[in-house]
């Protein structure tokens, strides 16, 4: 699927606006409704990673599942197959995901596997596969055809775990989704894809609507389900790109995607190497939460109500870096490689001096935060 992009753009922005109207649509209601939901759909206000004052709903994603399915008749024929393979996929890791917002009983490994399900009836289904990832030994290995789909499957699956990791404040993982789809369709209109430009901006318009309420005062929340279908969204971007694009390096995929894969490998890293603490096991020393204390605080000084969104502002800037990354690398695997391990440095640079031990940070840029 290749041809004029202006066209392609022309064709999608009907689509794409009303994709935006479904899902804010349906989450206002879901907002003026959760009296008769709130039993079930509410997140509570008691949690290590609890930083909100009020019980909200936390079935937003269910917003963003409505408005997929709704705005199927509206689609160009050239994307409505497709389409609808991607959400009959997607389906295991949203009801997963749904499932724990509703019965707070769907444990860690379960809704992983079902998002690793949802990978692999991707691949399976749309015939792409991550099999080739410039590391040698490594590409001989993804060459066999399982270890292609399973790796797939790892993938999409870690990616989808990863947003749902970074989902903690208001606007925070809805906002970082928005900069990382206009990343894919950025890169899909230098090597003129269609089908990843079309997609990016109708996952981005989705998200959008519900970003709408969910920031700047968290009238309602992402949820697990949300999270996880909006991750395995944004992960079927980083197979299809590379993968219909063989000039295209999935080190560039990997490096739009860097903040909540990079979150969630140091969250791995950090619980394990505590005695007696389960990496599955929440905690309160994420990246965004350290950023809260350390500078949403002060920003939104004498202003509580703004320290929540506040806190997705500052944490923005690690996916505006790996984004102005990509605009430089984007057609380079050794660059895009080299890029996100500079990010993997920043981010631990600004980790540590978040931390409550951690050095100043130079008096310039202290003075703007």
């Amino acid at each position: 699927m290749r041809g004029d992009m202006g066209q392609i753009v022309q064709d999608v922005a009907g689509p794409a606006l009303v994709g935006l109207l479904l899902s804010l649509l349906v989450s206002i209601a879901l907002i003026l409704t959760e009296r008769l939901h709130a039993r079930f759909s509410h997140d509570h206000v008691v949690g290590v990673q609890k930083f909100h004052k009020r019980p909200v709903p936390r079935i937003g994603g269910a917003a963003i599942a409505v408005g997929y399915v709704l705005i199927w008749p509206w689609l160009p024929e050239a994307i409505a197959g497709t389409w609808a393979l991607i959400g009959l996929a997607g389906l295991p890791a949203f009801a997963a995901g749904l499932a724990e917002d509703l019965t707070k009983r769907v444990g860690v490994k379960a809704r992983l596997i079902a998002t690793m399900i949802s990978g692999l009836i991707f691949a399976l289904l749309t015939g792409y596969v991550m099999n080739q990832v410039d590391l040698p030994g490594m590409d001989w290995l993804l060459s066999i055809t399982v270890f292609g789909y399973l790796f797939t499957a790892f993938a999409m699956g870690g990616v989808a775990n990863a947003v749902n990791i970074i989902d903690g404040f208001n606007g925070l993982a809805a906002g970082s989704l928005l900069i990382m789809l206009a990343a894919f369709a950025w890169v899909g209109l230098q090597v003129g894809d269609e089908l990843v430009v079309s997609l990016a901006v109708l996952y981005g318009a989705l998200v959008l609507g519900f970003f709408l309420v969910n920031f700047p005062f968290g009238r309602i929340f992402l949820g697990d389900g949300g999270a996880y279908f909006a991750g395995y969204l944004l992960a079927t971007l980083g197979v299809l790109l590379p993968a219909r694009n063989p000039e295209i390096s999935a080190w560039t995929a990997i490096l739009i995607c860097g903040y909540p894969v990079i979150e969630t490998l140091a969250s791995m890293r950090r619980k394990a190497s505590r005695e007696g603490h389960s990496v599955g096991k929440p905690d309160r020393v994420h990246f965004h939460m350290l950023a809260h204390r350390r500078y949403a605080r002060r920003i939104a000084k004498g202003r509580k109500h703004l320290r929540n969104p506040a806190t997705s502002v500052v944490t923005w800037t690690l996916p505006l870096i790996t984004t102005a990354f990509v605009m430089i690398s984007w057609s380079s695997a050794l660059l895009s490689a080299l890029f996100f391990f500079a990010t993997v440095a920043i981010y631990g640079w600004i980790y540590r001096i978040m931390s409550l031990n951690g050095p100043r940070l130079p008096g310039a840029l202290a003075r703007l935060l």
